[in-house]
């Protein structure tokens, strides 16, 4: 770090006396100044090499861990997963608004993706309007799409019940019978009316923006297993 711009912004001290709150203000000012001039000779020992470690390591090398829940109702599945948050380019802080251009990489289990960079920018409202938005590239979506589908959330254990929360329904039958009309081979080798269990995962997922006159393109190859269930 050669190169410091410490924005005070409209900030004040305030103090009942107001001689205080001036000399206050201005020692403030002061020592702005005297940081912003000495970091060209000891900005690279102070802030590079001692204090660039110390929020390394705070900030937990730029990644964020957390749990997930499956957002799928009925199952009780979770995912542990890491967020790269680190910046690829200089936040910018203009009047009441900053922007923050991150990896965005979804790594599960150790294993993420290979992000491309993608350019983006974010989207200015006609009336010059500051509000908050999150613009996600293809490959980082995608990247998200992929991570989620390798962890537990991306397979879904359906049986009767669980069919029936996921579509807000209580008439979907899932049995040997009910699948008959479509796929025979269960109903003929197990006999009729056997309860049965679906095992639903997705692999390789793609998202696309904004093409073939389209908002959203997801492209995956899906999964698929029915299974006996011997519970019932």
């Amino acid at each position: 770090m050669y190169d410091v711009d410490i924005k005070f912004g409209e900030s004040y001290l305030y103090h009942e006396d107001k001689f205080v709150a001036f000399i206050m203000h201005q020692f403030v000012y002061f020592s702005i100044v005297i940081i912003e001039n000495s970091v060209y000779f000891v900005g690279e020992y102070i802030f590079t090499n001692m204090m660039g470690p110390i929020i390394d390591n705070f900030l937990n090398h730029y990644n964020f861990d957390f749990a997930m829940p499956s957002p799928f109702p009925g199952q009780t599945t979770s995912g542990e997963y890491r967020i790269d948050w680190s910046n690829t380019q200089d936040p910018f802080i203009g009047e009441g608004l900053m922007d923050l251009f991150m990896t965005g990489e979804l790594s599960y289990d150790g294993i993420g993706c290979e992000i491309e960079a993608d350019p983006m920018d974010f989207v200015t409202s006609k009336n010059d309007a500051v509000y908050s938005q999150l613009v996600i590239s293809e490959s980082a979506a995608s990247c998200i799409a992929k991570s989620m589908s390798r962890s537990n959330i991306g397979t879904l254990d359906l049986d009767e019940s669980r069919m029936n929360t996921l579509f807000s329904r209580n008439d979907i039958k899932l049995n040997t019978t009910s699948i008959a009309e479509h796929i025979p081979i269960f109903q003929d080798k197990f006999g009729k009316n056997k309860p049965l269990k679906i095992q639903l995962g997705f692999k390789e997922p793609k998202i696309l923006f904004g093409q073939f006159d389209s908002d959203v393109i997801v492209e995956y190859v899906m999964k698929i297993a029915f299974i006996a269930d011997d519970k019932t």
